[in-house]
């Protein structure tokens, strides 16, 4: 029988393969960068400097490919960052002798993958610049390395020129991240409507905080909406947790929530689709409202439930915000410009400096890269025909922090490569070889690459292959012999990145229990401050919980991440195995999902405090421990009889004022959810326990 891991690599692969997006298509920043490279060849042809034409393609291509490439600003830092590092990457790769070529190749690779795992745009910026030393001896071979360098800025300075050029959609980026994590919530929404029991699903969320946390300049209203997406997601838990305690009571109750969280589903995707669309369509509160208000559960009382207004209100500030945005009305708050590149350096260098110790996977990934990388350029040199560049040019590009992305990247590079150099290697039969023609067949494959650059990864390698052909490899006479040539150094370099990762792996299953630990950690932090709200609400601090759900949203993304690239893996325990700590975090979920609600429960302005909560948050705390222990696979404290610890506090519970009424009702209901929930955590976790 297949191993389930390496069959999920499998359909990963074939799914790779046929992937095709079309949706992700930007035609019109595809033909400005084509036109950038266009710019660049008549500068070049008008200096009169033809040494420098390679170069100066090269950054303004290089600068197009990190404009284009999803996740990233097409503002005109981008480029220039790019042409900058690139010309670094020019002045290694000139050197001549092979023994400082291969190290200054090891020391690059592990230089720019462990920079670049500061953030996403950085990753982006230093591997696409990275290309260049690859290329470096293509470039100077006309002229020197400095004015190969300069000329490789020049071409990233051209692309950040044509980036500022209309029609410029402004903020795209930051509306399409602010639209996913709308989108997200809409799917939460509408998951709950039919299911009150269905695990967190925020990754998307805790993206697009980090992501627009990182922004210098930002209009007003997309800093307020990111601020208001922890409203959003509490409402939503607000009326998904009225929907359970109604469950067993009164059906038309049951749906009437549910059809306000499925109208919340339906406006929360307008938003997104109202902030991302060149020509939003109006929204009709009266049509969306009409099949609420004609609810039997609303016109038998006059009134709507106080968790549904709470939502709807919530979601009426969300579409002030969406129609700023729409508008471009606002104001842009923006942090001084010295002062945020010294506070991003700051954060930056203790970010990398926290990793600077063997176990971190980064370090691991850095050195992976380093050593083949050095091994591909050695193999390159040492080829014994005219294309060995295109070997580590590929490992470069393939090798990936999983064993999943290197596999599927590595094939799909090397199909498309190997279709993109036979093609372009037999075009180069039947086309004058004339500076006119050749330049119209680069733009050509230039302006195919770009706009095939977020849809389908198998043809842009492709079509990368193609450019490179006809702009810095296009020479002899045998052109199907070099075609060959390429081809099988771009299997090679592929082969060598796949190889290299099984000898050197960084399994993510190895790393599960370490990932679900830090979890329950989290949610330890805010069980603790949620109940403590309950038992002192005067001395909630709303920062402090903020952060700590930011924590939990990071925490959680990178458990999801860690148990998807797992489940790829050729590889078994010891220890939970990806669909082991998916079950165990929809467990912890649902204990999460009440706690949201236990929290949401307390209003603004209350000051009385619940009695007994205080001894049952200390219980709930050293259940979440013994879950801690159990998930790092270490001899777990004594188990903690959650369920008395709740009769008592009911018995503290039975009495009070009608201020506290409601929240004593919703207590009582969620606790009993969080001990079910925590119980199927410990008895998961239990069994890696014995393993």
């Amino acid at each position: 029988m297949l191993n389930p891991g390496i069959a999920e690599s499998f359909r990963r692969v074939g799914h790779d393969l046929r992937a095709w997006t079309p949706g992700e298509a930007a035609p019109v920043l595809a033909v400005r960068a084509a036109c950038g490279i266009a710019v660049a060849m008549v500068v070049v042809q008008a200096l009169d400097v033809p040494g420098w034409g390679a170069a100066a393609v090269i950054g303004a291509w290089l600068g197009g490919v990190g404009l284009l490439t999803p996740g990233t600003r097409t503002e005109p830092g981008l480029p220039l960052l790019i042409g900058l590092v690139g010309a670094g990457g020019v002045a290694l790769g000139a050197i001549d002798h092979p023994v400082p070529l291969v190290a200054a190749a090891a020391v690059y690779a592990a230089a720019l993958t462990f920079l670049g795992s500061v953030s996403n745009a950085t990753g982006v910026t230093l591997t696409v610049s990275g290309l260049a030393f690859f290329l470096a001896s293509h470039l100077v071979a006309d002229t020197d390395a400095l004015a190969a360098a300069i000329a490789v800025c020049g071409g990233g300075a051209v692309q950040a020129l044509m980036a500022l050029l209309p029609p410029r959609y402004r903020w795209a980026e930051d509306r399409r991240i602010l639209a996913g994590a709308w989108r997200s919530l809409a799917d939460d929404a509408e998951a709950l409507a039919d299911d009150v029991d269905v695990p967190f699903r925020t990754e998307a969320l805790a993206e697009a905080a980090r992501e627009l946390d990182r922004r210098r300049a930002l209009p007003s209203a997309i800093v307020d909406a990111r601020s208001q997406m922890y409203a959003i997601s509490t409402a939503i838990g607000r009326v998904a947790s009225a929907r359970a305690r109604a469950n067993a009571r009164d059906s038309d109750t049951v749906e009437f929530q549910s059809e306000a969280l499925r109208l919340a589903a339906r406006l929360l995707r307008h938003f997104a689709a109202e902030i991302t669309a060149k020509r939003p369509v109006a929204l009709d509160w009266d049509e969306l409202l009409e099949g609420l208000a004609q609810n039997p559960v609303a016109t038998s009382t006059g009134t709507i439930p106080v968790e549904i207004s709470g939502l709807l209100r919530v979601l009426h500030d969300t579409e002030g915000y969406a129609a700023r945005i729409a508008t471009g009305s606002d104001e842009v708050v923006a942090d001084p410009a010295l002062r945020y590149a010294r506070s991003q350096v700051r954060e930056s260098i203790a970010q990398l400096a926290a990793r600077l110790r063997w176990s971190d996977p980064v370090v691991h990934h850095s050195l992976r890269r380093a050593g083949v990388i050095a091994l591909a350029t050695a193999v390159g040199v040492a080829w014994p025909f005219g294309h060995g560049y295109w070997i580590p040019l590929t490992a470069w590009l393939v090798l990936q922090a999983d064993f999943a992305g290197t596999l599927t990247r590595g094939v799909t590079r090397a199909v498309g490569t190997f279709g993109g150099v036979v093609a372009a290697s037999l075009l180069s039969l039947v086309i004058p070889h004339q500076a006119m023609a050749l330049s119209l067949v680069v733009l050509a494959f230039a302006l195919l690459a770009y706009a095939s650059r977020p849809v389908s990864m198998l043809v842009f390698a492709a079509a990368v292959a193609g450019f490179t052909v006809f702009q810095i490899d296009l020479s002899g006479d045998d052109a199907l012999g070099a075609a060959v040539d390429r081809a099988s150094s771009t299997a090679l370099g592929a082969s060598l990145s796949i190889v290299f990762y099984m000898l050197m792996p960084t399994w993510q299953t190895r790393r599960l229990r370490d990932r679900v630990a830090d979890l329950v950690d989290g949610y330890s932090d805010y069980a603790r401050l949620a109940l403590d709200r309950q038992a002192h609400p005067a001395d909630y601090d709303a920062k402090l919980m903020h952060a700590v759900i930011d924590e939990v949203r990071d925490k959680r993304a990178a458990l999801a991440t860690a148990a998807d690239q797992a489940k790829a893996e050729p590889v078994a325990g010891p220890g939970p195995l990806s669909a082991d700590a998916v079950g165990a975090e929809a467990a912890l979920s649902r204990a999460a999902r009440a706690l949201v609600a236990i929290n949401a429960s307390v209003g603004r302005g209350e000051a009385e405090g619940l009695p007994g909560v205080d001894d049952f948050s200390q219980a709930v705390d050293a259940a979440y421990r013994r879950l801690a222990a159990l998930a790092r696979g270490e001899d777990p404290p004594l188990p903690v009889d959650l369920e008395e610890a709740a009769r008592r506090l009911d018995g503290q519970l039975a009495d009070g004022d009608a201020e506290t009424r409601a929240r004593r009702s919703v207590l009582r209901w969620e606790i009993d959810n969080l001990i079910e929930a925590l119980d199927d955590a410990g008895h998961l976790m239990a069994d890696w326990h014995r393993r």
